[in-house]
């Protein structure tokens, strides 16, 4: 069987560098799922999931924005503005950076620039909360995995 080779970079990191079976990603127009022999594409990212399958285990990341780039020969390039492992964060901190934030959006009066970082990062805030909760589930199962090995 075929598989993809998934590279997934940010400016602070190489998050996934494996050979796949499959990924779906959030694109401007719309969730695509990317699997052996998909045609060559390149899309622009939107804020949300990136789920990777590898046989029976499913990966959960996201990702900030960016580009993917489907290459020929089963090769999957993602430039992210910014991205995470789900596994990698913690709801409470998350919330206190929701609070943070929207304290920063209402005392913004008139200081465009400290709306426009304020309210980007409560869309990322946003986007981590709506994974966290669509994929609790893998999360416990990731945590358990962790303790085991």
């Amino acid at each position: 069987m075929s598989t993809l080779h998934l590279k997934v970079v940010s400016p602070e990191r190489t998050l996934l560098d494996d050979n796949v079976d499959e990924v779906v990603l959030p694109t401007v127009t719309g969730q695509i799922a990317v699997l052996p022999h998909h045609m060559p594409l390149v899309s622009e990212l939107a804020h949300g999931d990136i789920i990777v399958k590898k046989g029976d285990h499913t990966q959960v990341a996201l990702v900030y924005g960016g580009f993917v780039y489907v290459k020929p020969g089963n090769e999957v390039m993602i430039l992210a503005d910014s991205a995470d492992h789900l596994h990698e964060l913690n709801e409470a901190e998350i919330l206190e950076a929701k609070k943070r934030a929207e304290n920063a959006i209402e005392g913004a009066k008139g200081d465009h620039a400290l709306l426009a970082t304020s309210e980007a990062e409560l869309s990322r805030i946003t986007t981590q909360l709506r994974s966290l909760t669509r994929h609790s589930t893998l999360r416990k199962h990731h945590h358990k995995a962790e303790k085991i090995n």
